[in-house]
This record gives structure tokens, C-alpha cells and sequence, in this order.
């Protein structure tokens, strides 16, 4: 007899990150950001307890093109990997957060595919994001020496300017709390059919 192995309903994080040369953007995204911020300080209540989230806008803005031009390719590649129809922005918004600010976990319903952004991340320890499992497998599996993406039971990634992380809208995620009193600024963002 052979042993077959099948992978069925995976999860997949894509990550990439804008090359050094195109990162004197993000001080024009930054800046644009804070200006949204200070037409609107309250800003959004959602699944963020503290920091600043802008409403939600289905259009990217001219100052972020070069951004937003990557994204779409970005998605159209991801969408072709994946199989599903060609996907279109549905809504991105902003986020700043800073000492002790985190996000509850949530999921993004509606789209496809979803992501974060790092616009500005100045400093260490200002909240990684991470991604949890939803079939309970940590009643099953015992305790281990070493994880795998298997037997884990969360993917964490830490937040770095210019990184992009693309991933399921329905993956459940949060984000850890700051421990930074500078601001790290964030574009977070949906695509559907």
C-alpha cells in the first residue's frame, strides 16, 4: 500500500515587502494619514481599543498610488494562485496606534481577501499581528516541544514599514497591544468580487 497525503482547505499568508528604493513614499502616505487623523481625531470604533481608525474609503487616494497599484497586481496574483475570480478594492482604512493600543480578534466579512499595510513602524515591540486557528485542534493536540504549521495554533508576524501581509478575509486575527509611545501607522484593506 502508499501512503497519500491530501491538503485540503489551507490557509495561506502571503508577505511582501516594498523594496528600499521606493520607500521615501510612505513619508507622503504618512503625513496624508496624519492630516485625515486631524480632520477627524475621534475617528472609528471597531475592533480597535484605543488608538485612531479612519472611516472606510473605497477609493485609494492619488498620494497613494504607487501603493495601490502594487496592492491590485499584488491580489491579482494572489486570486490567480488561488483560483477565484479577478477581485477589486472593496475598502481600505486607516490605523495609528500607539502605547497600549491593540485589536480584538476579528475577520473581515464581505470580501475575499483582506490585509494590513505598514505605513510607519518606527520602533520595536508596537504590536505584531496575529493569525488564529478556528478548529479547536488545541483540544486534541498535546502539548509539544515544537510547533509547526500543522500542530500550531497561531502565526505571528511582526510589523515592519513597508511590509504588506495578504491573507483569507474570514482568518481570524488581532493585534497585540504597543509598547511603543511612538505611532505605528497602518493601511488595512479589503478586496472582493
Amino acid at each position: 500500500m502508499e501512503l497519500k497525503a491530501h491538503v485540503w482547505f489551507p490557509t495561506l499568508i502571503w508577505q511582501m515587502s516594498l523594496p528600499e528604493s521606493e520607500k521615501p513614499v510612505l513619508s507622503e502616505m504618512k503625513s496624508n494619514i496624519l492630516k485625515l487623523k486631524d480632520k477627524n481625531p475621534d475617528g472609528v470604533k471597531k475592533t480597535n481599543y484605543g488608538g485612531w481608525q479612519s472611516e472606510t474609503y473605497t477609493k485609494f487616494p492619488e498620494s497613494f498610488k504607487l501603493i495601490s497599484d502594487k496592492l491590485d497586481a499584488t491580489i491579482k496574483t494572489c486570486a490567480e494562485q488561488i483560483g477565484v475570480p479577478e477581485l477589486s478594492l472593496a475598502n481600505f482604512w486607516c490605523n495609528i496606534n500607539t502605547y497600549g493600543d491593540y485589536n480584538k480578534l476579528h475577520n473581515h466579512r464581505g470580501s475575499i481577501l483582506s490585509g494590513v499595510f505598514y505605513v510607519d513602524v518606527p520602533d520595536e515591540n508596537m504590536g505584531n499581528i496575529n493569525f488564529e486557528r478556528s478548529d479547536d485542534m488545541q483540544y486534541y493536540m498535546p502539548p509539544l516541544s515544537n510547533y509547526n504549521n500543522f500542530t500550531g495554533e497561531r502565526a505571528t508576524y511582526k510589523p515592519e514599514s513597508g511590509k504588506v501581509l495578504i491573507f483569507p478575509s474570514w482568518l481570524k486575527h488581532s493585534v497585540d497591544g504597543s509598547r511603543s509611545e511612538q505611532q505605528r501607522i497602518s493601511i488595512s484593506f479589503n478586496y472582493g468580487v
